[in-house]
């Protein structure tokens, strides 16, 4: 190696690069002595690198290269020995584990396998509703729907909703205003039948609790009644309704039942109305001179009102449809001898 100290000094000062650092350390295999100038503390502390050792990794080098400068010195023969094994495995060593220490691997990530998420069971919160007045309580869900729940009635349902679903467990009679999303149908479940809606009016009632007698009623909008699994098996198959429309069935599904107790409708000739987003007040008025009944109300209490659906007069007494409108709008309806009296 041609001017071996002018070349050992840019060593120590780390300006070599990588093939003249493999020369150097292959010199200093081969003619150890050439290390010992450099194992003092003088020579140590004058030492500087292209990039300073931190103080206690300096600190633990100094301490190793003392013990074995200050202690007695062996024989000749032995000294050049100990000094090859110092040159050929203490500088390499103490300078990888420096520059490893400067220069940390980054931890590999499998990107094939993410990182498992565990997710805990969330139990699910119900809520119940029981009416044990004798007046009809509203009720506003967490989904922007509306039940008017009757006297003696319940309801029970998750809050909030399921993900995909609006599920209600009814006993007794409801009047349920469903706001409208197609992602989440709003089911009410009587009896063994289920009421499937996305955006409409209808009415469940629990007809006779001791035969299971359900009767729904499509106010506006469409709705699906479906038996359960066990009444499914047995040939029960899914029913539509149309606004106006009612279907009545028992808890067996074996027939259809026929509510002989309905009201009778007004004397008059049969006719269906359809309305849509019409104010309350047209409503009245139409109703009024179609079967001569006077409708009592104060226009400035119906403003901003209006209805959607369907109102068959074969299927539905006038007092009837006249009391759902007036359950959805949150107004009281008496009637006395021939006048119907609607007030807020």
């Amino acid at each position: 190696m041609k001017h071996p100290a002018t070349l050992l000094e840019k060593f120590f000062r780390g300006e070599c690069n990588e093939a003249e650092n493999q020369v150097v350390r292959e010199y200093l295999i081969q003619h150890p002595e050439a290390l010992q100038p450099w194992l003092t503390e003088e020579s140590w502390h004058s030492f500087h690198p292209e990039s300073l050792l931190p103080t206690d990794i300096s600190e633990k080098m100094l301490a190793a290269i003392e013990s074995r400068t200050y202690r007695k010195m062996p024989p000749a023969g032995r000294s050049y020995k100990w000094l090859a094994v110092a040159a050929a495995i203490a500088i390499p060593a103490l300078a990888g584990v420096w520059w490893m220490q400067q220069h940390p691997v980054p931890i590999k990530q499998h990107l094939g396998a993410p990182p498992v998420t565990t997710h805990s069971a969330i139990t699910p919160v119900f809520a119940q509703q029981v009416n044990r007045t004798s007046k009809t309580m509203r009720l506003r869900l967490n989904d922007g729907s509306t039940v008017a729940l009757a006297p003696q009635s319940q309801i029970r349902y998750e809050e909030p909703f399921a993900t995909h679903n609006r599920s209600i467990h009814l006993s007794g009679t409801a009047l349920f205003n469903v706001a409208a999303n197609r992602e989440k149908p709003f089911t009410v479940y009587a009896g063994n039948y289920g009421t499937t809606a996305l955006g409409t009016v209808f009415r469940i009632t629990t007809l006779n609790s001791k035969k299971g007698v359900i009767r729904v009623q499509l106010i506006s909008g469409k709705v699906v009644v479906k038996a359960d699994s066990l009444l499914g098996n047995k040939g029960i198959k899914a029913t539509y309704l149309l606004p106006g429309q009612a279907l009545c069935f028992d808890q067996q599904g074996m027939v259809p039942v026929t509510n002989n107790n309905q009201q009778a409708p007004v004397k008059t000739e049969n006719e269906i109305f359809n309305f849509r987003n019409e104010p309350l007040a047209n409503i009245f008025r139409l109703m009024s001179e179609k079967f001569h009944v006077k409708i009592q109300y104060q226009e400035s209490t119906l403003a901003d009102m209006s209805f959607t659906g369907v109102f068959d007069s074969s299927k539905e007494s006038l007092a009837d449809f006249l009391g759902t409108i007036s359950t959805l709008n949150n107004l009281t309806i008496k009637q006395t001898n021939e006048t119907i009296y609607i007030t807020q």
